[in-house]
């Protein structure tokens, strides 16, 4: 058995600190201009500080990982703005922005400036974690702050390779370091396909794993501009195919790995990739379903599953793994910074499988406190041991977890909550129903549980409408019901779940977390 390092969202800013820093508009008020928190503060991209911080406790945690996945956005949130600072009508391309801002940005006289300065943020990035593991294979895949505007990628003419463009810039930037021992993240081999549409692959575990390192900037429905060739861009389906189809021949397994996935948001329970790129990526999955062992994204800073438990329209397959985000180390959206380790080794029979994850993640909304285990998933989710103990991180295991978030008496399942709680690695609330101190009602629940399991806005609609309906009749049902018969038995049950409660294990690492689960008194702060 090995293990590696996944690290997500980085959003790496050089310019913490000074004028030129990013700061969120999402906490006005929070000014990111200054040092007074050396190692960062919610509301800001990370500091060099607290990259090196992270990657310093890394290494006491996982001192020899197999190698070091990173997820994607490597780089801070508008580049753009460092070069367009005196034109007040600019805006920034993206997320929120019309397609004619994106455009806008795509044309300045900056945007050369902007794409080396992103290329060169990126390349620092990886120098970093290079040099914090010195001889260790470091794999990225691209995200959409990776390129300049957000979400906007020129890809080259078909058989041609960009490499002038984005795409070629940062292949120059990750293939060099300057530190002896530190191995840059792309060599020469990697060109045909990065300069074509920005993926490539890695071998792993003795050759017996491969990794297809995803571009799903491609995909996105924010992608800017729209290729000629809209059914494949960039060759990468075509390509993805081909690889996972050669793995089964050869009897290697393979993880995917990109940034944005391919499901709803947790944000806004929007869709996040096209449709029918939705459609064609879960075709060729579950094609070779048993061939891919993992689906690593991350995009949404926050420490999530996806999983499918039905093959209808609109909702993700009932494949044989599940979907997982990593959590990011950028604090920007109220998140505090952490990272996995994650477990990768034979189960019985001999198949190779990721095992288990460990999570790590600073203990307090003052970064300085340091850095702890925040939970294990195997035993965060006993509910699932005994399959998990035979098959892994598999689809079956996240099944059984699933099934057991369903409220039970209208209460919210403790799963579900511990679930929402480590979702912003042990900060506080977000607004949203996530984070340790958050509220969430019913309706609440429902989207929660929708959004795991939907691949589309159609199939998150449709689901919201089964629950809404089940409800109702539910709720007729314990009308024509003995009032008070369900009053005794509901008060039995909920003394028999408070008793539960207070048996269930308080992990060390999250203290604070596992209090508010638990729902004891928790006006002190714990750190």
């Amino acid at each position: 058995m090995s293990y590696f390092l996944w690290l997500s969202d980085t959003h790496y800013d050089p310019y913490y600190g000074t004028n030129c820093a990013f700061s969120s508009g999402y906490y006005g008020g929070v000014f990111c201009n200054d040092t007074t928190d050396r190692l960062g503060r919610h509301g800001c991209d990370s500091p060099a500080a607290l990259v090196k911080d992270a990657l310093d406790f890394a290494r006491e945690v996982a001192t020899q990982p197999e190698f070091v996945v990173v997820s994607g956005d490597l780089v801070r949130h508008g580049v753009d703005k460092l070069f367009a600072c005196d034109d007040e009508e600019f805006r920034e391309g993206g997320e929120g922005h019309d397609d004619a801002s994106v455009i806008e940005a795509a044309h300045a006289d900056f945007h050369p400036k902007a794409m080396e300065k992103a290329a060169e943020v990126a390349g620092g990035l990886i120098e970093m974690i290079a040099t914090a593991f010195p001889e260790t294979e470091v794999i990225l895949s691209l995200g959409n702050n990776d390129v300049v505007p957000d979400y906007y990628l020129e890809l080259p003419e078909d058989g041609e390779q960009d490499a002038g463009g984005m795409l070629g810039l940062l292949h120059g930037s990750l293939n060099t370091t300057n530190s002896t021992s530190a191995k840059p993240a792309l060599d020469h081999n990697d060109r045909p396909t990065f300069l074509r549409g920005g993926y490539y692959l890695r071998e792993v575990h003795g050759d017996r794993v491969v990794i297809l390192c995803l571009n799903t900037i491609l995909y996105s429905s924010n992608f800017l501009p729209q290729p000629e060739h809209v059914e494949d861009p960039g060759s990468q389906f075509d390509w993805m195919e081909k690889i996972l189809a050669s793995c089964q021949k050869e009897g290697k397994k393979a993880i995917l790995m990109g940034h944005i996935p391919p499901s709803l948001g947790s944000f806004r329970h929007s869709q996040l990739w096209k449709e029918m790129y939705i459609h064609k990526y879960y075709e060729i999955v579950s094609q070779y379903d048993n061939v891919v062992i993992g689906q690593l994204f991350g995009h949404l800073h926050s420490s999530e599953f996806r999983i499918g438990t039905a093959g209808v329209d609109g909702m993700i397959p009932p494949l044989s793994t599940p979907i997982l985000l990593g959590p990011s180390i950028t604090p920007l959206h109220g998140n505090n910074p952490a990272f996995h380790v994650v477990k990768l080794g034979d189960v019985p029979g001999g198949d190779t499988r990721l095992l288990d994850i460990d999570t790590y993640s600073v203990v307090s909304n003052d970064f300085t406190k340091g850095w702890a285990k925040l939970h294990t998933f195997s035993e965060t989710y006993k509910v699932a041991s005994s399959i998990m103990e035979k098959e892994g991180l598999s689809g079956d295991a996240f099944r059984a977890i699933l099934k057991s978030m369903k409220d039970t008496l209208t209460l919210e399942s403790s799963f579900l909550k511990r679930y929402r709680s480590y979702m912003l690695s042990g900060a506080g609330d977000d607004g949203l129903g996530r984070g340790m101190k958050s509220e969430c009602d019913r309706s609440c629940r429902i989207r929660s549980l929708c959004t795991m399991e939907a691949a589309t806005s159609f199939g998150y609609e449709s689901c919201l409408d089964a629950e809404t309906k089940s409800d109702g009749g539910g709720a007729m049902v314990l009308g024509a019901a003995a009032g008070g018969v369900i009053c005794f038995f509901g008060l039995v049950a909920v003394i028999l779940r408070r008793r539960r409660w207070q048996r269930q294990e308080c992990y060390s690492a999250a203290v604070s977390v596992d209090e508010e689960v638990m729902g004891k008194d928790d006006e002190d702060e714990i750190i």
